[in-house]
Order: structure tokens, then C-alpha cells, then sequence
């Protein structure tokens, strides 16, 4: 993947990370009545999805704000936006 499609790739899966949290906040009437070991597994799911996806929220937030992200940072996405992708695809799964 080119430096181009790799930096599409992360913008389509920030976009659709921030989607699956507005969901979860507007879903939380909903999610107080889910099933308690739905919503555990779902409250499980969440907490490792906001996790894996820290690298790549730090790296728009410093982009947007003009910084420039450091080395470290940038290896990480390789890793990071793969995880980040699927985290937030098995929280949409679980949400009611």
C-alpha cells in the first residue's frame, strides 16, 4: 500500500471510529436496558477499542492542530489502524 492509500485508508478508518462513538453515546438509554452480559462484553469491547485507537486519534489531533507527529508515533499506525478498524467494527457488532 502507498504512503496515499495507506493515509486514505486511516482517514476512512478515524471516520468510521468516530461514528461508532457517536453511536455509543447516543445509544446509552438503549444500552441501560441490554441484556448485563451483552452490555459487559459490549462496555469490555469499548474500553480496548478507545485503547487501540489512542495512536491514531493522537496522530489527527496533532496533525489538525498543526504539529508535526513524531517517528514513534508514526510506526505505530501501521499496527495501529489495522487494530483500530476491527476494535471498532466488533463494538458496532455489540451495540443494541
Amino acid at each position: 500500500m502507498s504512503q496515499e492509500e495507506f493515509a486514505r485508508y486511516a482517514e476512512h478508518v478515524f471516520r468510521h471510529h468516530n461514528q461508532v462513538m457517536t453511536e455509543l453515546i447516543e445509544s446509552s438509554l438503549e444500552r441501560a436496558e441490554q441484556d448485563p452480559g451483552e452490555a459487559k462484553k459490549l462496555s469490555k469491547a469499548e474500553s480496548a477499542m478507545i485503547n487501540v485507537c489512542e495512536p491514531l486519534n493522537e496522530m489527527v489531533s496533532e496533525t489538525m492542530s498543526g504539529e508535526s507527529a513524531g517517528l514513534k508515533l508514526k510506526l505505530k499506525l501501521a499496527d495501529t489502524v489495522p487494530a483500530c478498524e476491527k476494535a471498532s467494527q466488533e463494538v458496532e457488532e455489540l451495540m443494541p
